[in-house]
């Protein structure tokens, strides 16, 4: 099939998932995570995090979402190292939707390490929805209720807006019910698809997962392995994207991707085949109710 009939089909396919044409899709872009992935290019010290962020800011990335490290390359909660981070990446992409984790730079993460990501007040912050078996090893991500009720009362307290982290269908389950009674903005629910011990990557789980959502409150969904198919079909569900190299390792079979601005610049073209326009983060701001949240 040429590219451009397959173009032509993926936008007959966004027709039949009732998508409007013009409806906007955030495009966040991940730029290092929290674990080492084994591509060469993954960025290392807090210097090489800043200026991939704003490679994929200028590629045209809507979102940025950051996991600290020391100048060292370091794996950091450090709120001066999401502070400097945060700093040099406004003066070169002032614009730019910013995002930081609390899941941790690793995954004995304190709860009270989990918090301090917050001090650096970004306007989109992550929460994960609960406990999993992460990994072929004997690692767990650890979420007790308490937690994600800490975390959600800080972030309406500070007035940053949630990205709700699920790994399985139980953990959307509790994310929607935090989008209907949070205080500020629904905030967004995420679906992280791939991850052994979660759930799997799929046209199946997608839908599942969508219909979880409650009207009204933004998603977006990540496919660890099957990234690209998967992006596609949350594309054609009206939903939202991630990319960026916490998330990919290859661009093609046996090419690991160079930088996270290609894969933006991918990812964009994935938006413009099915015939949604990539939000600016103004658009993105209004999306996710920031602006409201925050009184501006």
């Amino acid at each position: 099939m040429s590219l451009r009939a397959a173009a032509a089909s993926a936008r007959a396919f966004a027709r039949t998932a009732a998508v409007s044409a013009e409806t906007p899709v955030m495009l966040t872009c991940a730029v290092s995570g929290g674990i080492v992935t084994g591509n060469p290019r993954q960025p290392v010290t807090r210097d090489e995090v800043i200026s991939e962020a704003i490679g994929a800011a200028k590629a045209g990335a809507s979102i940025v979402h950051v996991h600290a490290r020391t100048t060292a390359g370091e794996m950091s909660q450090s709120a001066d190292d999401y502070l400097a981070i945060k700093q040099a990446i406004r003066e070169e992409a002032e614009d730019i939707v910013l995002n930081f984790s609390t899941g941790g730079g690793a995954l004995d993460a304190s709860a009270a390490e989990r918090r301090l990501p917050l001090m650096g007040q970004p306007e989109l912050a992550t929460l994960s929805c609960g406990s999993m078996n992460f990994g072929p090893s004997d690692d767990l991500l650890l979420n007790p209720r308490s937690l994600i009720a800490e975390l959600a009362d800080e972030m309406a307290q500070r007035k940053i807006v949630p990205e709700y982290e699920c790994f399985d269908l139980g953990m959307a389950v509790t994310a929607a019910k935090l989008a209907t009674s949070a205080r500020g903005a629904s905030g967004m629910m995420h679906m992280v698809l791939g991850v052994m011990g979660g759930a799997p990557a799929s046209v199946a789980t997608i839908l599942l997962f969508a219909q979880l959502v409650p009207d009204g409150v933004p998603w977006t969904a990540t496919a660890i392995g099957r990234h690209f198919p998967m992006m596609a079909v949350a594309l054609a569900l009206g939903g939202h994207i991630r990319t960026g190299l916490e998330d990919v390792l290859y661009l093609a079979p046996g090419e690991y991707a160079a930088s996270n601005a290609q894969l933006v610049a991918r990812a964009t073209m994935m938006c413009e085949s099915v015939g949604r326009p990539v939000a600016t983060p103004a658009q993105a701001r209004e999306i996710l109710g920031i602006d409201a949240a925050r009184g501006t």
